[in-house]
């Protein structure tokens, strides 16, 4: 990068402080950033901020923004204030890398296209997990036609965060509960399973929008079925169409008796399969011979397994946080940033994610019914 890139970082929680790890020490990035003004209204948080050697600590985001020689900021902060805090960033002349959600309501999503597209500054959307090998496997294997034409992917982030509503974070149902931003929407707005199949579909550079969900959610996750993340659900489906008839299946949970974590991704071409139900571990890839079938009545080809050495043959691996998918995404942002071009979770990429949770999320509170989704065109 021609110039140290000073960063500043609203909201200094779990994970800003990996972001800024990552971006302090990894060698990939490290020496392209300096840390020089961070912001954070909790007096507990902001204790760690005054821990960081020479850097600011602002007392409000105004003053956060009036930082001298700020160049791009982190935003961290509860969701909720998202939306808000880019399009002040953006028309502050400031670059932005902002966490998920991108926003809550449809009404910000133009807000921060026109804002980034006015200040011609790089916004991009944290969604690290496109940015897994396993995402980014199965992109290229359509992206380069080796799986022939997309018809289906699937996508699951089957996560338990009840430990939000626990004061310390653990405990059992006697533990006192505690707010948290969770409750405002419903999981799939949070995301981690639309961006990856958009991915998936139509590769890094192209993610394919989605034009239509139903939708279903359900609150039967918690204890004695009360979920903790009401008025949010705890579990929620859906199901995509594409502009090429493409379905995608994308399931995300609150509340779910399942460890650990569960990342799936699937992608369907007409002459093969890839398929990863758990990331991290070995995948299956599997390829047609044309249209002949075996003597077991089986569609002949062949069968691979991807491990961890082959995935990394083809994208090259990286050590670091979320099996490096965080060290990706900052690098492609500082990338367009010293380029002058758009990250790849652009404003209007992410609007693409983030209109289909929210319109996927208006299809289950009316009962299914099938809602259209407005593309935000590049």
């Amino acid at each position: 990068m021609a110039n140290l890139l000073r960063i500043g970082i609203v909201g200094f929680g779990l994970n800003a402080i990996s972001l800024h790890s990552e971006l302090d020490s990894h060698p990939l990035l490290k020496g392209k950033t300096k840390l020089i003004v961070g912001y954070d209204p909790n007096p507990n948080t902001n204790k760690r901020l005054k821990k960081i050697e020479g850097i600011k600590v602002a007392k409000t985001f105004e003053d956060f923004l009036d930082t001298k020689n700020l160049d791009a900021i982190i935003i961290s902060s509860p969701p909720q204030y998202h939306a808000d805090q880019s399009v002040a960033a953006l028309e502050s002349d400031l670059h932005v890398f902002s966490e998920i959600p991108m926003a809550l309501q449809e009404k910000d999503i133009k807000r921060i296209i026109n804002a980034e597209e006015s200040s011609g500054k790089a916004y991009q959307l944290g969604e690290n997990y496109c940015f897994y090998s396993e995402i980014l496997y199965a992109a290229q294997l359509i992206s380069t036609g080796e799986l022939g034409e997309p018809v289906y992917a699937e996508s699951e982030y089957l996560h338990d965060v009840t430990y939000r509503w626990r004061d310390q974070g653990f405990g059992d149902v006697d533990t006192p509960r505690i707010d948290s931003w969770y409750q405002l929407f419903d999981p799939l707005m949070y995301a981690h399973s639309i961006g990856p199949a958009q991915v998936v579909l139509g590769g890094l550079k192209n993610p394919m929008p989605f034009i239509e969900v139903t939708s279903f959610a359900n609150d039967i996750g918690g204890y004695q079925g009360d979920p903790i993340c009401k008025p949010a659900k705890a579990f929620q489906v859906a199901l995509f169409r594409t502009e090429s008839s493409a379905i995608a299946k994308c399931a995300n949970a609150y509340i779910f008796a399942r460890e650990p974590t569960r990342n799936s991704i699937q992608v369907i071409g007409r002459v093969g399969t890839y398929e990863c139900y758990q990331f991290d571990k070995p995948g299956r890839l599997f390829l047609a011979d044309g249209h002949k079938i075996n003597k077991a009545k089986h569609r002949k080809g062949k069968t691979k397994i991807i491990d961890s050495n082959y995935l990394s043959s083809v994208i090259p691996r990286i050590k670091g946080l979320y099996s490096g998918a965080n060290v990706r995404i900052l690098n492609d942002w500082l990338q367009a940033i010293n380029n002058g071009s758009n990250a790849s979770i652009h404003a209007k990429v992410a609007a693409n994610f983030c209109m289909s949770g929210i319109q996927a999320s208006r299809s289950a509170h009316d009962g299914g019914k099938p809602k259209e989704i407005k593309k935000f065109t590049n």
